[in-house]
């Protein structure tokens, strides 16, 4: 377990002495608990939390509460009487500061809105992790001097481009496209190849160092992405408009062109301030329309110049891409849900997000662009804002290599290298196991971050990487940007520039984190929205992943997350030391991650986001591995509770334990009607009944069940 600064200690309630989550405390380390994480104890606490915490303000007879909707914080906060909202309201509480109270106490700062209210869920999951969503007043007067058109004097001086044939191509939703594309390809007299031009929203031209609008942007580091809106990094003035590559208008860009030789090396590199005019926005699922499945109709909707520019933009990335591969860069494809909407904006469907060759070509462009532009800072010696990613722990990755070869997806003496990951990776596309060893095989690597310290990026195999090509969105691009000006046009820099872009890098990486925990929060919240009027309804699914009190299930459609509590499968399931399989009725039932089951959605809590269910029948395997249908027949009742949710994190296989119980007791409760069938009969239930059932071969059923 590492350690110093930004490493997680694990408090025991017992040991919190009053701390409620968000405080500042004094901890001291009292040890390392089973799973190999580190244990502290609570000495001091300095102070509460600052930041306002949404929850449901309450009116009780002897007066006001708010219940907060933070699942981490179990206590009421008392309130005072308040105009600012109405009995069970939402609203932010502001905490009383000192910390030796012993009733947490607070006062309402705003009214957040009704659990009715439509995007509701975004407003809590904004007030939950912080987010600054309303731009104060400084930054939109920096903001409205700007021209609506780019005036002539902005473009002297710059490599003028809007002849130069150049499209953006995003999702269709997109409101926002701060990355453009052009493709030459080179006569043999040149030597052959291409000359790739990947050229970037000029957004540091918009925001002055040190004004208003950079330090917004700072303080915000990142966009946050929900599936129904985005609270954007700059205002909506700049990244919806001025600085948007959009269709037929003149736009600043910084171009990076890379010269690629037949053998795709990068031979020659320059990077320009351009001015250009997009000739079309085009969405990925056109491209794909027109240029992979060859549509006439689309081909000549959009022409034969853009088509011939898109056919060879394919064929080079393709290539890419192999060249990619063939160093040693990770091929995951993660699974991501996009989500459907009614008029009203209410989520009607959930499916799995479509990616194919035009998502990976603008991919492929961007990472070369990236690439380019950190060597280009490395070769001159001049500190930057990296993005590292640092090597894999090999105990993590022999204990994912230890789960492949049980799934028969590594050999026995295969080693988990680049190579062999990837062929598994092909192996399994498209198939039930895909999403889940992509999963599994993530948090077996470590995260990538900002940092002005050079170490590579071990995911994609290279050596020198940053982030050039969203500055629209990312602060870190914007940092980038702005140095290569002051590089290109010959200006001086700080002397304290490492020590400056450290500060500046921690900061991107803190709040990169915090925007992927809102929005996987915020999906949350959408699938339960989606899931609370289809309670009682049966849905198929996979077998996601186990923790040690739940199995999670993902649904085939809609593409949500469920969770089944063990202990709603009778049987006395215990899971295995990996977290990879549940073995119940005294052995002879065996749940594995992959197996396909039927779930009934029991219970959706908003509260919690979370979705629960039964699990009615699942493809198993009995003892010998053969397979079986397994049904339970007395289950406890299926709600997910939050002590059920945590996984915890592993050191290694050597201090995990299996938690089995040391024997079998009946749980009580009333499983839905099919949990109840067999054979197409309905059975009663008896003072004795069995706690599970298994159907498959005459060998491996009902024979096996009572052993």
């Amino acid at each position: 377990m590492p350690k110093g600064p930004g490493t997680d200690l694990l408090v025991d309630w017992r040991d919190a002495h009053g701390a409620i989550h968000g405080d500042r405390v004094v901890a001291e380390v009292s040890g390392e608990g089973w799973d190999g994480r580190l244990k502290a104890r609570i000495l001091e606490i300095k102070g509460r939390g600052e930041v306002p915490l949404p929850g449901t303000l309450q009116k009780q007879p002897w007066g006001w509460r708010v219940v907060p909707l933070e699942p981490r914080i179990s206590q009421i906060i008392a309130v005072p009487p308040t105009d600012l909202a109405e009995d069970g309201e939402l609203v932010s509480v502001k905490l009383d500061p000192d910390p030796e109270a012993k009733q947490l106490r607070g006062t309402v700062v705003a009214r957040l809105g009704k659990k009715t209210d439509l995007k509701i869920e975004n407003r809590l999951t904004a007030a939950l992790f912080n987010l600054r969503t309303a731009f104060p007043d400084a930054v939109m007067k920096e903001l409205a001097p700007f021209p609506t058109s780019i005036p002539a004097e902005w473009i002297r001086g710059r490599e003028d481009l809007r002849e130069v044939l150049t499209c953006t191509v995003d999702p269709p939703t997109a409101k926002d496209f701060d990355d453009a594309i052009s493709l030459e390809a080179l006569s043999r007299s040149e030597g052959g190849g291409w000359l790739l031009g990947v050229h970037i929203a000029d957004v540091s031209h918009y925001v002055a160092e040190g004004g208003p609008l950079d330090e917004e942007a700072r303080l915000r580091g990142t966009s946050v992405y929900f599936p129904d809106e985005a609270i954007p990094m700059i205002p909506d003035r700049l990244s919806g408009d001025l600085c948007s590559l959009r269709e037929g208008v003149d736009r600043l860009t910084m171009t990076a062109w890379m010269t690629i030789s037949p053998d795709l090396e990068v031979v020659e590199t320059r990077l320009s301030e351009s001015v250009i005019r997009s000739a079309k926005r085009l969405t990925y699922d056109e491209v794909k329309e027109a240029c992979i499945d060859l549509s006439t109709r689309k081909r000549a909707e959009l022409g034969e110049a853009l088509c011939a520019h898109l056919d060879e933009a394919l064929v080079l990335s393709r290539r890419l891409t192999q060249v990619r591969l063939e160093r040693g860069a990770m091929n995951l494809d993660s699974e991501e849900a996009e989500f459907i909407f009614d008029e009203e904006g209410r989520p009607v469907d959930a499916r799995r997000y479509p990616r194919h060759d035009a998502h990976r070509m603008i991919e492929e462009f961007m990472l070369l662009a990236n690439e380019t532009v950190a060597r280009f800072f490395t070769r001159k010696k001049i500190p930057s804002i990296y993005r590292i990613h640092d090597e894999p722990d090999p105990l993590k990755l022999e204990i994912f290599a230890e789960v492949a070869r049980a799934f028969g997806l590594l050999k026995p003496k295969e080693v988990p290298t680049p190579e062999h990951l990837n062929a598994m990776l092909d192996k399994i596309r498209g198939g039930p196991l895909e999403a889940m060893i992509n999963n599994l095989l993530l948090r077996s690597l470590k995260k990538a971050e900002y940092s002005v310290d050079n170490i590579g990026h071990s995911g994609l195999a290279l050596q020198d990487y940053l982030h050039f090509t969203s500055p629209i969105r990312r602060y870190p691009d914007l940092i980038v940007h702005r140095l290569l000006k002051k590089i290109l046009r010959g200006e001086r820099l700080p002397e304290s520039l490492h020590s400056h872009l450290a500060v500046l890098a921690k900061g991107a990486s803190d709040a990169e984190q915090k925007a992927t925990e809102a929005e996987r929060e915020n999906d949350k919240w959408k699938a339960c929205l989606l899931m609370k009027s289809r309670i009682g309804q049966r849905f198929r699914g996979r077998i996601q992943g186990f923790s040690a009190k739940v199995v999670f299930i993902t649904l085939e459609s809609p593409f949500v997350e469920a969770g089944v509590p063990l202990a709603a499968l009778g049987g006395n399931f215990w899971v295995d030391e990996h977290r990879m399989k549940a073995t119940g009725l005294r052995g002879t039932v065996v749940l594995s991650i992959g197996d396909a089951v039927e779930v009934e959605i029991t219970t959706v809590d908003e509260d919690l986001r979370r979705i629960s269910a039964w699990l009615t029948e699942a493809k198993a395997q009995d003892a010998h591995g053969k397979g079986c249908v397994f049904v339970p027949t007395l289950a406890a009742p299926a709600v997910l509770r939050e002590g059920d949710l945590e996984q915890p994190r592993r050191k290694g296989a050597s201090r995990t334990r299996e938690t089995r119980p040391p024997r079998e007791t009946a749980s009580k409760g009333r499983p839905p009607k099919k949990a109840r069938v067999a054979s197409g009969k309905v059975k009663e239930a008896r003072p004795k009944a069995p706690k599970g059932s298994v159907r498959g071969s005459a060998r491996g059923g009902a024979k096996r069940k009572g052993r």
